[in-house]
């Protein structure tokens, strides 16, 4: 159960504020108070559609394991394109990419997805999103999740690398 709702945390969490919030203005009667919640509710869930942090970087599970046994550093994110956490965390990921050395790999993982399967056991990313920095020798050095990116962290890891 707890893994549904983080995955799809922000199906639940961007319309709910934005009906709460259009709930509280001052609507009397019910014939003008449904068109409201209605109109409401369409324009929160395609917020949410709007704000997906996309696919996932890596056509196979192949091509994932041979970036992460190439030798070099790693950075792997694994998200759900409707999980708030990972919405958030979205502007961190490009800000540490910017801020990596170039030696450094980036795979992102959409957890939805079926080529992620056997990746999310082996990492154990139960739940999104799941941060990992994988060393040159493929051990993980650093992981991360069910929060917003620690961007210092996940830098310092990289450095370690």
């Amino acid at each position: 159960m707890i893994e549904f709702f983080n995955h799809y945390s922000a199906f639940i969490t961007i319309p709910g504020i934005i009906v709460l919030l259009i709930a509280m203005l001052p609507i009397k009667g019910k014939r003008k108070q449904i068109p409201v919640y209605v109109v409401a509710a369409i324009v929160a869930i395609s917020a949410v559609f709007i704000l997906r942090p996309g696919s996932s970087t890596v056509a196979s599970e192949v091509e994932a394991h041979t970036i992460i046994a190439s030798g070099g550093p790693v950075f792997v994110e694994f998200f759900s394109n409707s999980c708030t956490a990972c919405l958030i965390s979205q502007p961190i990921v490009k800000s540490l990419e910017g801020e990596m050395d170039k030696d450094v790999q980036i795979i992102k993982l959409n957890v939805q997805d079926n080529l992620a399967s056997q990746l999310i056991r082996d990492y154990r990313a139960y739940l999104t999103p799941t941060f990992v920095v994988i060393g040159r020798d493929g051990e993980v050095i650093w992981r991360q999740s069910g929060g917003v990116l620690d961007k210092d962290a996940a830098l310092e890891a990289l450095e370690a690398a």
